[in-house]
């Protein structure tokens, strides 16, 4: 699979995916913060971000970008590079960590309503493992009581399993499959817990799918005083019937009632779920183990994955292809 990429890569749709980020890697903080250090940027935000996008694309960690664009011509033309001036691995990664990745997905999100003409409206928010290491490890660590990720932590899955890592939680558009924000935390916390840092990407939308994690009246009540959107949430079964009754209270009958109404268009929540498993998959970013980032700055490769995905994501939707394809050729 690699190979293949590898091969056609100046095939790929460039033109989308890659002069696209002329438009957004002003966004970035790590130019004010170099600017603060008085040194003057050897490569531009622009530079930094094709390498970046690049490296996601071929699956490959900050070292071995650096030794692939000393060894392909093809790829120093796509990240506007020359040989005798590619960025070292310690530069790259000193970039990556100073990048607002939030910011950077913002910025496509406003191309995909510039392109389109499309205003998010119907919206979903779930979260999803990130593990940073295998699980055999993480079972090693466990029976010895020595961890030497001090921030990751064991949660409960809703398949009744053990995993340990941290989770990220996302919003995206339930249409487009463009992700919204993303907030990261350690594996122990509740979904819910953490619906209140995607909020604010969700104020412009008409309706908010949400699973069976969410079924509170805090979550219900936090939509209702901070966006004019229609909660439509899933009934979690452990607090009772999913039906209407007379038993229950005002703001349980409501929402009850809202999800019955709603059945249909709750099916749109798949949308987060098939970018879930896109993200995990191997054949696309590999978002589930993420072994190798340099001082564990996890959440910064999830921010830089699911900006991989909305640029992908918008390149497909530019030439009318499937918008859960990994990769798009010109046409």
């Amino acid at each position: 699979m690699i190979a293949h990429i590898q091969s056609n890569l100046d095939k790929i749709l460039t033109k989308d995916v890659f002069d696209s980020l002329s438009i957004i890697a002003n966004s970035n903080v790590h130019d004010s913060h170099l600017c603060n250090r008085g040194r003057k940027m050897k490569y531009s935000p622009e530079q930094i971000l094709r390498i970046f996008i690049l490296k996601e694309l071929l699956h490959l960690s900050m070292r071995d970008i650096v030794r692939t664009l000393h060894s392909n011509n093809s790829y120093r033309e796509l990240c506007l590079v020359e040989k005798d001036s590619i960025p070292s691995h310690t530069t790259l990664s000193y970039r990556n960590y100073h990048s607002d990745y939030n910011a950077l997905i913002q910025k496509t999100i406003m191309l995909y309503e510039l392109e389109t003409s499309k205003i998010v409206k119907i919206t979903s928010v779930d979260s999803t493992m990130v593990k940073p290491c295998s699980e055999h490890r993480a079972q090693i660590q466990r029976r010895n009581h020595k961890y030497k990720d001090k921030n990751a932590s064991w949660t409960m899955t809703t398949k009744k399993k053990w995993e340990y890592g941290y989770k990220a939680h996302i919003s995206c558009d339930s249409e487009s499959s463009m992700v919204l924000k993303y907030s990261f935390s350690t594996a122990k916390d509740h979904d819910s817990t953490h619906f209140k840092d995607v909020l604010d990407s969700l104020k412009s939308s008409n309706y908010i799918l949400l699973d069976k994690a969410y079924d509170s009246d805090k979550i219900y009540n936090l939509i209702l005083n901070n966006t004019s959107a229609i909660p439509v949430i899933d009934v979690n079964p452990r607090k009772g019937s999913s039906k209407p009754s007379r038993k229950d209270k005002n703001t349980r009958w409501i929402m009850k009632n809202i999800r019955v109404k709603y059945k249909d268009l709750y099916k749109k929540r798949w949308e987060i779920e098939r970018i879930n498993s896109n993200l995990k998959s191997p054949f696309f970013f590999s978002f589930e183990y993420i072994y190798y980032v340099p001082h564990r700055h996890y959440e910064k490769a999830v921010g830089l994955k699911l900006l991989v995905h909305n640029l992908v994501t918008l390149a497909n939707i530019s030439n009318g292809l499937s918008k859960n394809r990994k990769l798009v050729v010109a046409l």
